[in-house]
């Protein structure tokens, strides 16, 4: 059973999955009966400075979204939509979000008919910034295999990448420092 919000009662025993876009892993292993799932999601909020997927966010807020979600402890992540843009009633039309969203919210790519000639969806720069964010959810992932959760911990505070919600880096080059350093570590020790 999934949740996006607290369950009482009857539905908490039955909880495989809880949702929480705002509640801490700490807060959710409270919940009686909870078992191993807890997945976090972002959408209308939270803006600017915490991280999102956001239009006009910088690319280094899309990757800080995993960051949090590796640091607090979540095992998924769930996203309400990917191409919810208002369908063009022409083709070539301009693309227009949905009213009363963010910029860009519930749009990670693009239909190819109005962007590209080969008529495939275009990914948009965000969605790239949230595979990389992937990609070092599984890099800080591997380290903590080898070395413990609190090295990883240790790891992501001290190059600078993510230090809680509103502090992260903004530079690339902490990033290229972490991943470096867990590229180094993983390789020697195999």
């Amino acid at each position: 059973m999934l949740f996006t919000s607290f369950a009482t009662g009857f539905f908490v025993k039955m909880l495989d999955i809880f949702t929480s876009g705002c509640v801490s892993v700490l807060q959710v292993s409270n919940i009686p009966y909870c078992r191993v799932e807890w997945w976090t999601y972002v959408c209308m909020g939270p803006s600017d400075p915490h991280p999102n997927w956001h239009l006009g966010m910088r690319g280094t807020q899309h990757r800080a979204v995993m960051w949090r979600v590796w640091k607090e402890g979540g095992t998924g992540f769930l996203y309400w939509g990917a191409n919810c843009y208002e369908k063009a009633t022409v083709p070539g039309a301009e693309i227009r979000f949905r009213r009363g969203l963010p910029p860009g919210d519930g749009v990670l790519y693009y239909p190819g008919e109005v962007f590209s000639s080969s008529k495939q969806p275009v990914a948009s720069l965000r969605l790239e910034r949230i595979l990389s964010g992937l990609q070092d959810f599984e890099y800080l992932k591997l380290y903590a295999s080898r070395y413990g959760k609190e090295e990883a911990l240790t790891l992501l505070e001290k190059t600078g990448v993510y230090l809680g919600p509103e502090r992260y880096t903004h530079e690339h080059m902490a990033i290229d420092i972490m991943r470096g350093e867990i590229f180094s570590s993983c390789r020697s020790c195999s």
